[in-house]
């Protein structure tokens, strides 16, 4: 064993011992006061200048350009090489390395204080808030798992987020997204960050991904950190997230000293802002922000960038994320606002105003808050989680997860530690600030004993009602999904009666050596453009087939009865009636599709694959369009109605179909698909084919060609699970094949 490992074991048995000499001098439960609130912060690592000046300056000396990538050439499950997994059998990271705000001796020291919290009658005991439970409950369905995505390998945690647009939802985790309808279909993916970024070269050992949907300009936009030195961002070249996409890559830091991470993104009046965390080998350097040039990657054009230094006393800064287009709300001028952790106490925040990036440049402080105070619930550093059978979660920190806009106010989130009464536990806690002059306008903590709360999201409606979701695991349940939430009318600083989303299936393991094991490190709760529809995408336990990582991740909607009414324009509505998605088409096609809006349909344009088939302007007799496939080749193909209202808004709605017109083929297929020592085989035997040789496709690429006998067994296909699909083609051709053969390992 070496020096610096015998040191570090060592250290954690000082510390273990530390921790029970502590506990021997605890008291029993008192009520909690304002000079126990000021001790426990007392304990708090001592901050650096708050008042130190603020860098501003220019991410880069050149301005970034674009790489068009069109998705639907993207094929699904392309393995990524530098997955956490296969990174960590190569010896290139190491798990137990720690990337926190503070060293692992400060952070096992301020865990083991929070276990000497003292009860506190302010925490609101779950389940104990108004009768209803809130939101009510829409669509649900399960959404990329451990096995889904890497393309074969693996990656802890999830760090799971969500963007939702009038029809489309894009889920993200470490290191896929997959592209859905609102009825839970997928239309895209799980695609791989990696195959989906390659056409820029900069865009490699991709984590921490992001997912935005910006309301005024009907984009969704995708981040993720490139290595630690750089964030790659792709738009969406119009509202159809299955089709075409502008992707850039920014330089992050100001020396290759510097490791970023932990980037959030959000959509601003002017930019996409993002704020994240730098490093200096394993010590927390700064806090920094960026704006990004969102006009001019919307339109494929040159992009700039400016970043501010915030000075090592802010921590994890979230930018506010604008909700309220279609309702008339959202802001249309005044600065950008940014929330920060200060000083790593669990208690203060900053919020900083950022004017005119591009322009003027202007950063400046607003205020501090105190959600201690605003609570009257000391909060302390979150412990780690444990769940039924044994083994514990990893709980991180208490850093802010979110800052949502929404009519003038901005919401935010976190984990923190508290004591309900039975012991120190994690809660949910939330607040509801006015940026403009850093003050609390509502905040509450939420828990109850026994049962831990980690990683709350939230998200607020057109008629100012809160949903929020997180995970909750104890040593009688598996992590599962739940959420909860507030009417505008509730009770200050009081939640509703929680809801099971997705119970946890098993314990959580992954191939992390020992517990605790990582969870999270975020998850994403989001709001319809119309305001009016929550959009959550949780964490649970899940039996994926193996012990490398149990994770799953689960997409569901809720609503409350809110009408907006009419502070907006709403833009309009369209659905494909004919063909049906997934269909296979041949010769001339009529489609078909129905439109509405508040005040009128102008025009429905029809596309296929991204370009204009037609566009009807009269909807008397409904919105149509004809479509000769003999023009198009053999295979899959999109079509998109995109409708336009009388505010020249648009909505639209993408299906995909396959085009044959191809005699059919006489080969027939069948597949048998195993496993051996959990490495994954497949059996094929074929007839029907002429040519001496012929080629097997895998999961719609192009496995081998191998000779014309009528069987092949393939190779070694990784290890996992998840879905498989066949095909054998006549050599060289696309179109003289047998049909697709699919099912699951």
């Amino acid at each position: 064993m070496s020096l610096s490992k015998i040191s570090r074991v060592l250290l954690v048995a000082a510390l273990l011992c530390l921790g029970a000499w502590l506990l021997s001098f605890s008291s029993g439960p008192g009520v909690e006061t304002a000079v126990r609130q000021q001790a426990i912060q007392s304990f708090a690592p001592a901050g650096a200048d708050v008042n130190a000046p603020i860098d501003v300056r220019s991410l880069q000396a050149g301005a970034a350009q674009p790489v068009v990538v069109n998705l639907r050439d993207i094929p699904a499950g392309v393995r990524d090489p530098n997955s956490q997994l296969d990174r960590w059998q190569r010896g290139e990271i190491d798990l137990d390395e720690v990337e926190g705000i503070r060293g692992a001796a400060e952070m096992a020291a301020m865990q083991a204080r929070s276990l000497e919290l003292e009860p506190s009658a302010n925490v609101q005991i779950a389940a104990s808030g108004p009768a209803m439970a809130a939101p009510a409950s829409g669509t649900g369905f399960d959404s990329l798992d451990y096995t889904e995505c890497c393309g074969g390998g693996g990656n802890v945690p999830p760090d799971p987020e969500l963007a939702v647009g009038p029809n489309h939802v894009i889920a993200v985790v470490n290191v896929a997204f997959e592209i859905y309808n609102k009825a839970g279909t997928s239309l895209v993916g799980p695609t791989t960050f990696a195959s989906f970024m390659a056409a820029n070269a900069n865009c490699t050992g991709v984590f921490d991904p992001n997912a935005n949907y910006d309301e005024e300009y009907d984009r969704y936009v995708l981040g993720i950190d490139a290595d630690g030195v750089g964030y790659c961002i792709a738009v969406s070249q119009t509202g159809d997230p299955t089709g075409s996409w502008n992707l850039y890559y920014f330089d992050t830091i100001s020396n290759r000293r510097e490791f970023f991470d932990y980037p959030h993104a959000g959509i601003g009046q002017d930019a996409i802002y993002m704020g994240a965390n730098i490093f200096r080998g394993n010590s927390f350097s700064e806090a920094r922000v960026y704006a990004f040039d969102k006009v001019a990657m919307y339109n494929g054009q040159t992009a700039s960038a400016v970043s501010v230094g915030m000075g090592a006393a802010h921590d994890t800064p979230q930018p506010l994320n604008l909700h309220g287009w279609a309702q008339g709300t959202w802001p249309n001028s005044g600065p950008h606002y940014i929330f920060a952790e200060t000083n790593y106490d669990g208690s203060t925040h900053t919020v900083f105003a950022w004017a005119d990036p591009f322009g003027a440049n202007n950063f400046s402080t607003v205020g501090t808050v105190d959600l201690n105070a605003a609570t009257g619930v000391t909060a302390g550093m979150p412990i780690d989680t444990p769940q039924q059978t044994g083994g514990t979660l990893q709980a991180n920190d208490f850093r802010p997860q979110d800052f949502e806009y929404r009519d003038g106010f901005a919401w935010t989130s976190s984990t923190v530690a508290c004591n309900p009464g039975g012991g120190t536990v994690n809660c949910v806690r939330w607040a509801k600030i006015n940026p403009a002059t850093a003050t609390v306008a509502d905040a509450g903590v939420y828990g109850s004993s026994g049962e831990y709360r980690t990683f709350a999201d939230l998200a607020v409606d057109a008629c100012g009602n809160m949903a929020i979701g997180y995970s909750k695991s104890s040593s009688s349940m598996f992590p599962g999904v739940f959420v909860t939430g507030r009417l505008a009318t509730d009770t200050a600083g009081t939640l509703q009666t929680e809801t099971l989303v997705k119970a946890g299936e098993i314990s959580y393991t992954s191939f992390e050596t020992s517990a605790p094991r990582r969870w999270g490190d975020y998850t994403e709760m989001t709001i319809d453009p119309a305001g009016t529809t929550f959009w959550y995408l949780g964490e649970y336990s899940k039996n994926t087939g193996t012990t490398n990582g149990r994770w799953g991740t689960y997409i569901s909607s809720f609503s409350y009865n809110c009408n907006p009414g009419s502070g907006g324009d709403n833009p309009p509505t369209v659905t494909i009636t004919a063909p049906n998605n997934g269909a296979t088409v041949s010769n001339t096609v009529s489609i078909t599709a129905s439109a509405s809006d508040d005040n009128g349909v102008t025009q429905v344009e029809f596309q296929i694959d991204g370009n204009t088939l037609s566009t009807d302007t009269n909807g008397a007799d409904g919105w149509s369009a004809s479509w000769d496939t003999t023009t198009a080749s053999d295979g899959a193909h999109s079509i998109t109605a995109v409708a336009t209202d009388t505010a020249n808004q648009t909505g639209s709605n993408n299906i995909s179909v396959t085009v044959n017109n191809a005699p059919p083929s006489s080969i027939s297929l069948s597949v048998n698909a195993y496993k051996v020592s959990g490495r994954k085989f497949a059996d094929l035997t074929w007839s029907g084919a002429s040519g001496t040789n012929v080629d097997v496709y895998y999961n719609g690429t192009l496995y081998t060609t191998t000779a014309n006998n009528g069987a092949y067994t393939t190779n070694s296909l990784g290890r996992g699970g998840g879905t498989w699909s066949f095909q054998i083609c006549e050599t060289g051709s696309t179109t003289t094949c047998s049909a697709v053969v699919s099912g699951s390992w």
